[in-house]
């Protein structure tokens, strides 16, 4: 088709828009006085139909999509489950080299079209603090028809090679090109922000150990993570099938004293931290805790422990400053609302979206090792943390782990 003709069609389908949008005001009134006549009272209007789908992946227990939605971890999706091909009924978190596995997530459509072809991408990953795909490994794409206000599944297999066993974390991402239902960013995958993203960051370590894990974040950035002990009624209510073969218990015996370094593979300035016996008065002994070191392996910026949560600090060379990612990030919260109210759409702001897209670009991910302290746990209990990652700039979550600690 010509260039001439493409605009031709666009003008006649503007065309027809204006005339279904005039059409539609005159008709609506028409129904509601037919409804309003009806002899039963207090019949609901009817909505207006909306020519468009609603894809989402829920975070947490009673997601409608809504984005950003409750004050809730994000990184437990109840629809991302993995399981042995050999027990399709047993769920874990934990991968087993030369292990084949089904991964499966569901997906729902709160939309009044169908979509005939929802694809959703998986990715797998270290346990990871904020996520991005150039930084992941992506298992496969697998597709399928999701009526409207539906759901449907999607599965696939994977055989674990021994460079993936372990724990780590897993990432579904669902879109669709007709109807047009395509994620805020290119690689960014936010669950936070985003219906289409699907976080299953759940992992399962004995007490006294060493893991790793990843924390994604621009080349200026100031972060703080916490470890935020879970009560026992929390627990249970991620419904883990370990946690039937452990006492659950709400508080550890002794006080846990996790520990946050960058990794060896990872090089800079660094603020070593040596965390006191007692973490009381911490504001009056940051003497004692600080004692630069003069390290050069890999160490891209400076972590210093207080008020009882780990403080980032990357100073790195980028386009991007705070004032500028706090700018970008405020705008699209307005152009969100305004998308989810469906007053607008995401076309009508392709030149912001795009700025935000270019800036997230610019992340980079940094591995760090955590030391889980022996908490005082006896053989047979469990006791669970949550690891949240918080953005300083707008104190905002941006990622989060659970950790389901044995004795």
């Amino acid at each position: 088709m010509s260039l001439e003709n493409i605009h031709k069609a666009s003008e006649i389908i503007k065309k027809l828009q204006g005339q279904r949008r005039e059409k539609s005001v005159k008709f609506r009134e028409t129904w509601y006085k037919t409804i309003e006549a009806s002899p039963v009272k207090k019949r609901r209007m009817p909505e207006d139909f909306k020519d468009s789908s609603y894809l989402y992946i829920r975070s947490y227990e009673g997601d409608n999509g809504y984005r950003p939605g409750a004050n809730v971890a994000y990184w437990r999706s109840p629809d991302v489950m993995v399981s042995p091909v050999s027990s399709l009924n047993s769920y874990t978190t934990e991968l087993n080299a030369g292990t084949l596995y089904n991964i499966k997530c569901l997906v729902h459509n709160k939309g009044d079209l169908n979509v005939p072809s929802a694809k959703v991408e998986f990715y797998l990953v270290t346990p990871s603090l904020g996520f991005d795909t150039r930084f992941g490994k992506k298992l496969g794409i697998a597709s399928t028809w999701v009526n409207c206000y539906s759901s449907s599944e999607v599965n696939i297999r994977y055989l674990v090679e021994p460079s993936d066993a372990g724990h780590k974390c897993l990432f579904a991402r669902v879109f669709s090109f007709s109807p047009l239902d395509i994620p805020l960013h290119d690689t960014l995958l936010d669950p936070v922000q985003d219906r289409r993203i699907g976080q299953k960051n759940l992992n399962i370590a004995g007490q006294a150990t060493q893991m790793n894990l990843n924390i994604l974040h621009m080349p200026q950035a100031q972060l703080t993570v916490k470890f935020v002990p879970l009560t026992r009624e929390a627990v249970l209510a991620i419904r883990h099938p370990v946690a039937a073969d452990f006492r659950i218990i709400d508080k550890p015996r002794e006080k846990a004293e996790f520990r946050l370094n960058f990794a060896k593979e990872t090089v800079a300035d660094v603020i070593d931290v040596k965390l006191p016996k007692r973490l009381t008065n911490l504001r009056n002994r940051l003497g004692e805790i600080k004692r630069g070191i003069d390290l050069k392996i890999n160490q891209p910026g400076k972590i210093e422990y207080k008020d009882a949560a780990f403080h980032f600090e990357f100073n790195q060379e980028g386009k991007y400053n705070l004032k500028e990612q706090k700018r970008i990030e405020d705008e699209m919260k307005r152009i969100h609302k305004m998308i989810q109210s469906g007053e607008r759409k995401a076309s009508d702001f392709k030149k912001e979206i795009d700025e935000y897209r270019q800036m997230n670009l610019e992340r980079r991910m940094t591995l760090l090792s955590m030391d889980i302290p022996n908490i005082g746990l006896q053989k047979g209990e469990l006791a669970g943390y949550d690891v949240v990652a918080i953005n300083n700039m707008n104190g905002e979550i941006f990622g989060g782990i659970t950790l389901l600690v044995h004795g």
